[in-house]
């Protein structure tokens, strides 16, 4: 494809006009006149201006497109705005266009086109010194569409104007359709598409592709001084491979992977420390609750002995009382003997006497005697069946007051017979033993008139009938039906009041329980759970269980109850170190009966699952936060998943979802899953929600505790008073007594009609039984002796079981106070058992040794100061390290080991472990998880992005060398036919780098997870890894950059050389041609780089080509027979369009070759144009190249003949 037309519109000082270039066309004119300006406006439109692709004004020497030494650049802007040193020929906001139409040659099918950039730039004077600044940029390509200047510049009522730029594509595109005008954004976009259209294609061509044409192009135009091959080869043919961004990305992220670690390290010394303190405070707690359970056990082992001691002595007591019982039995005993030894005393003195009427009279007096010991006796029974009496009327009338219960009747219906409350009415009303007083009658003398009791029968026999028929209405049973007796029901009902009433206690002191926890921080878990952690914390300490409600938090309190309710026991999940996974569940496993329930998360698996999922934008995870990275990784694996739904019509469309009221879907179910407050544990805010209510239930609870126990004691009095309840003989004893009295009466009358006559004199056996009785009173004084001394020790040891009794509720005063410390330690620690380390300690203090426990005491103490003490220095020595946020407020200890020093102990613990877990299991997590994705993306970005690209770079070098060589083998020049090929070696500098590469490349896995560091590499390559980390790490970032550029740079890993080749002779190395001249090394230069430009042009691909070259300041240091074997070789061998450009003066010996010449000249103005005085003028010119070749040659033979003429006119001369 040829340039056919090349339009300037507001471009520099060149007016607004058409180039028509033809086949060789010469740019001419003196030097600053333009016809750089216009070189530069083609290269425009070629490179699209893109950075690194273009260089402005390139004829000068070591041109860049960065200012340096102060000097200013060209650019886009100032070419629009018209600046000619430093001064501006159009001051207000300008658009400026340039448009290349290019048509195909012989042999191309490719159809026209037109490519358009647009630019708009002003004139920024803010700062006092005026810089153009652009404002907009437009690129446009016209397949099928030849532009001319009348689509920019157009005429309104004979006045011409610019198209403005933000309407040329609507008008376009209003003339030729959208189809044919394709606007682009980016200039790598434009380049992409132009270069796709000069070589035909409908699409766009890669963007290596592009730029490498685009390159191509720029670098032919410039002129650049051969003073070096290799340098010319390394910097003009072969491409730059820039890496300073990868090289410095990767430093950086090695650096930052250093910092991290070094963060992690200092992260995880602080773990350690907090462990460490944490561990301590522990201790403490422990060693505080040992020593309050050993003060409890030395006092209630201190009251087991006083309380042994007051029952020896007890004892002691007993065993005096019964020496005194039996001193007084054998008292008794003694008179007993000395009685009878007296009557036989008497009987003989009577039958001594010979009174005949004496064993009558005995006889009747013993009856006598006999009937009054009876009567006595059932005087005292009366007086008991009499209290008896009063206990049933007493018992009575509590029933008949208990009966009246509503509850009673509810819960036993049988109590609502109303023959039942009737007779207890009776039992009250009639059942009394009226206005005798027994007990008043009995102290009187038994023998005289008892006819208060005759006159009382009848009332007592209807109140003993009333009274057994009330004990019979409780206690008779129906054996034939299998019925219970009332008294049986009623103990039954009492049963289960009790049972209800301990359950209702039970469950008090479990919300009680909860409350402490909740007050402290804490959550009740189920009972399973808190048994499997006790397990794991006391088989496998090291793998820290928590469980998974401790470490989330719903942060929109109206999805609260629905989440945990989705959840449900999930909650409850226990998370272990990863590593103890697998002992964790199997000490679970081990556990009895339906204690193994408990789950173990998977954090490994969690965390992999978790890491693919792409959680909807209204995942119920959005709604939580978390302090542990295991539980957002199993919640997210597990419920990522769930989405939040706004109502059950939605719901049942949703595979997993939950609606804030509570209702959920899952497994292809709708189901209920709020719960109430009490239930929720997610977050402090869900645990006061939970605190409340269950300060409400347990209120509740109270209430129906305090209801159950009044039930309870209603029933138990009940069933006291019908226990109390005695079956009455009190008339029948009456009806004795009465018969009794009848008979003492006919006795005395008996005895008062006795005459008693004397009998012998027994003298000898009066003599017997006189000593007998002699001796008998003897034994009585010694039995009255000892009853004196037993009452005197019994006084004494009364007084000690006093002072025992005494000691004793001291000590029990003591155990109690004991046992409300421990008690107490539960609303500061409530994973404090009281109760069973009550009922340890009572069973140890049985055994205890005092002596031992309380040396084992002392020691406690000084291990508390000691733990103290540690606990403080590690304290202070994380807070010295930590993050503000992370500090831990403990004030110092004050001197007193008590309550209040164990109570902020038991919240040090809860901090230190808040902490702990959040570094540990939270940031540590995060920050490994970072440091794993950056050492993964820095592998990544070492072995891919430098290591592959300089190995790949490397090669393709070697390649593009390869490639030419092939291209210049059908290059042939000048009458010698000369070729040159490409030779290159390594340099051994950079021999180790390139097999480091090498091996790096050639690693099996390479680029999926092989770790660079972990490579099996040799020690050559790992000495260069670590010299290559070495610089990646040097704080001195500037020297360690430039040397990894030079590193990074894959044309210094060889030497290159060019070698000329004439048939017949051997190749000359260009870099030894030591005789030649500048122009010998101009020559393959321009040889070499028309293959280069040839290859980016890809002449070997399809028949459509960019065909055009542009050169500045061209042919320098050739001479006229070189410059126009180039000019033949570029444009008939190559079949190239050219576009040259030389002062007028070089230009003269080039006019026979060109089609076309465009000659450019600056010229004082008349009017001033805008900051210029000056103004530049354009002669298009098309040669006919026969006439003027002709003229040529005359004008030489004309120059031959003249030297000829002078010469002989010298040699005449000479002669």
């Amino acid at each position: 494809m040829f340039l056919k037309r090349f339009i300037f519109v507001n471009w520099g000082n060149i007016p607004q006009l058409e180039f028509e270039p033809g086949p060789i066309n010469l740019m001419s004119g003196g030097n600053g006149s333009g016809k750089t300006t216009a070189a530069d406006a083609i290269q425009t439109i070629m490179t699209a201006a893109h950075e690194n692709l273009f260089q402005y004004n390139p004829g000068q020497d070591e041109t860049t497109q960065r200012g340096r030494g102060g000097k200013r650049t060209r650019t886009l802007a100032s070419y629009v705005l018209g600046c000619d040193d430093g001064s501006y020929a159009r001051l207000d906001p300008t658009d400026g266009y340039l448009a290349a139409v290019f048509s195909p040659t012989s042999g191309e099918s490719a159809e026209p086109f037109t490519a358009v950039i647009g630019v708009r730039a002003w004139l920024d004077s803010t700062a006092g010194q005026n810089v153009a600044r652009q404002d907009d940029l437009l690129f446009l390509i016209l397949p099928g569409e030849e532009l001319t200047l009348e689509h920019f510049v157009r005429e309104h009522k004979a006045n011409k104007y610019t198209t403005p730029l933000d309407k040329i594509t609507q008008l376009l595109i209003r003339e030729f359709g959208k189809r044919h005008v394709q606007k682009y954004d980016t200039k790598k976009a434009y380049l992409r598409r132009l270069y796709a259209v000069l070589r035909g294609k409908n699409d766009s061509v890669s963007e290596q592709e592009a730029t490498a044409a685009a390159r191509a192009f720029s670098r032919f135009m410039a002129y650049k001084p051969v003073r070096s091959i290799n340098d010319f080869v390394a910097h003009e043919i072969l491409e730059r491979k820039d890496l300073g961004e990868a090289i410095r990305s990767i430093s950086g992220q090695l650096k930052t992977i250093h910092a991290m670690e070094r963060d992690a390290a200092r992260l995880v010394e602080s773990i350690g420390i907090l462990k460490n303190a944490g561990q301590h405070a522990d201790t403490y707690i422990q060693q505080w609750i040992e020593l309050n359970t050993l003060d409890f056990t030395l006092a209630q082992h201190d009251y087991l002995q006083r309380q042994q001691d007051y029952l020896r002595t007890k004892k002691k007591q007993g065993d005096y009382r019964r020496s005194l019982e039996e001193n007084a039995s054998e008292t008794e005993l003694s008179e007993q003997r000395l009685q009878q030894q007296h009557e036989q005393l008497v009987q003989l003195e009577a039958q001594r006497m010979g009174i005949s009427a004496l064993q009558q009279k005995d006889e009747l007096e013993q009856k006598r005697d006999r009937q009054q010991k009876t009567l006595t006796d059932m005087a005292r029974r009366l007086l008991v069946q009499d209290n008896a009496l009063d206990a049933n009327l007493q018992a009575t009338r509590s029933l008949e007051k208990d009966l009246g219960d509503a509850g009673l009747t509810e819960d036993l219906p049988a109590m609502a017979d109303l023959h039942v409350r009737q007779l207890a009415h009776r039992v009250v009303q009639e059942g009394n033993r009226g206005e005798l007083d027994i007990p008043a009658l009995l102290q009187k003398d038994m023998l005289n008139d008892l006819s208060p009791l005759e006159q009382h029968l009848d009332q007592a026999r209807a109140a003993q009938r009333l009274h057994n028929q009330w004990y019979e209405q409780w206690h008779q049973s129906d054996d034939s039906t299998g019925k219970l007796s009332l008294y049986e029901q009623l103990a039954k009902l009492a049963h289960t009041r009790e049972a209800h009433y301990e359950k209702l206690k039970t469950r008090c002191r479990q919300k009680e329980h909860s409350i402490e926890r909740l007050q402290a921080k804490q959550v009740s878990y189920p009972p399973f759970v808190e048994r499997a952690l006790a397990a794991i914390l006391r088989d496998c300490p090291q793998a820290d269980p928590r469980v998974l409600c401790d470490h989330v938090d719903v942060s929109d309190p109206r999805w609260q109850m629905a989440i945990e309710g989705y959840l449900g026991m999930a909650r409850f999940s226990i998370i272990v170190d990863p590593d103890y996974e697998a002992e964790a569940i199997r000490i679970v496993r081990r556990l009895p009966g339906r204690d193994n329930r408990a789950r173990i998360i998977q954090g490994t698996k969690a965390q992999h699952d978790a890491e693919r999922i792409k959680l909807p934008a209204d995942s119920i995870i959005h709604l939580l936060s978390f302090s542990h990275a295991t539980a957002n990784h199993y919640l997210t694996a597990s419920y990522g998943n769930v989405v939040q739904v706004p109502s059950a019509d939605t719901l049942r469309h949703t595979r997993r979802g939950l609606t804030a009221d509570g209702m959920g879907a899952g497994g292809y179910s709708l189901f209920r899953c709020d719960l109430p407050d009490g239930e929720l544990v997610f977050g402090q805010a869900a645990r006061e929600r939970a605190l409340n209510a269950k300060q409400q239930e347990l209120e509740r609870l109270n209430e129906e505790w305090q209801e159950a126990n009044t039930r309870m004691q209603l029933a138990s009095r009940m069933l006291d008073n019908i226990k109390s309840l005695q079956t009455l003989d009190y008339a029948d004893t009456i009806t004795h007594m009465l018969a009794l009295h009848r008979e003492l009466q006919t006795l005395e009358n008996l005895l008062a009609q006795l005459d008693l006559s004397e009998h012998r004199d027994l003298e000898d056996k009066l003599t017997d039984l006189r000593e007998q009785v002699q001796l008998l009173r003897q034994q009585q004084g010694h039995l009255k002796e000892a009853r004196g001394e037993l009452q005197e020790k019994i006084r004494k040891i009364t007084e000690r079981c006093k002072q025992l009794s005494d000691a004793q509720d001291a000590t029990l005063q003591q155990v109690e106070t004991c046992e409300q410390n421990l008690l107490a330690i539960a609303g500061d620690w409530p994973e404090f058992d009281a109760d069973a380390r009550l009922a340890s300690a009572e069973q140890d203090a049985e055994t205890l040794n005092a002596e031992v426990a309380e040396n084992f005491r002392q020691e406690v103490q000084r291990t508390l100061r000691t733990l103290e003490r540690k606990m403080d220095e590690a304290i202070q020595q994380h807070n010295q390290h930590c993050q503000p946020g992370d500090a831990i407020i403990y004030q110092s200890f004050n001197g007193d080991y008590d309550t209040a020093l164990f109570s902020a102990i038991c919240e040090l613990q809860r901090d230190l472990d808040r902490v702990y877990n959040r570094l540990k299991n939270n940031i540590l997590v995060d920050k490994y998880d970072n440091l794993r994705q950056l050492k993964d993306s820095f592998n990544n970005a070492f072995v891919t992005h430098f290591c592959h690209t300089i190995h790949q770079a490397i090669n393709d070098g070697k390649r593009q060398i390869d490639l030419l060589n092939k291209e210049l083998q059908h290059h042939k020049f000048g009458d010698d036919r000369e070729s040159f090929r490409f030779g290159s070696s390594c340099i051994s500098e950079f021999s180790d780098y390139a097999r480091f590469f090498e091996d790096i490349i050639k690693q099996p896995g390479v680029g999926d997870e092989v770790n660079l560091f972990e490579m099996n590499l040799s020690e050559k390559s790992q000495a260069v890894r670590e010299k290559l980390m070495q610089m990646l790490l040097d704080e001195d970032e500037n020297k360690a950059l430039r040397e990894l550029d030079r590193i990074g740079d894959y044309r210094n890993y060889r030497k290159y050389e060019i070698y000329k080749e004439v048939e017949g002779k051997a190749p000359i190395a260009l870099s030894e041609y030591g005789t030649g001249s500048g122009g010998q090394l101009e020559t393959p230069a321009y040889i070499i780089r028309s293959a280069a430009i040839t290859s980016a042009f890809r002449f070997a691909e399809g028949s459509n080509h960019l065909r055009m070259v542009l050169v500045d300041e061209a042919f320098s240091k050739m001479d006229e027979t070189r410059s126009r074997e180039v000019i033949d070789y570029l444009t008939k061998t190559l079949g190239l369009q050219l576009i040259f450009i030389m002062p007028t003066s070089k230009c003269g010996p080039f006019l026979d070759l060109i089609s076309n010449e465009f000659v450019f000249a600056k010229c004082p103005s008349e009017q001033p144009r805008g900051q210029l005085h000056t103004r530049v003028i354009v002669d298009r010119k098309q040669c006919n190249t026969e006439k003027i070749q002709q003229l040529w040659a005359n004008h030489k033979r004309t120059v031959y003949q003249q030297a000829e003429l002078d010469f002989m006119d010298e040699v005449l001369a000479a002669e």
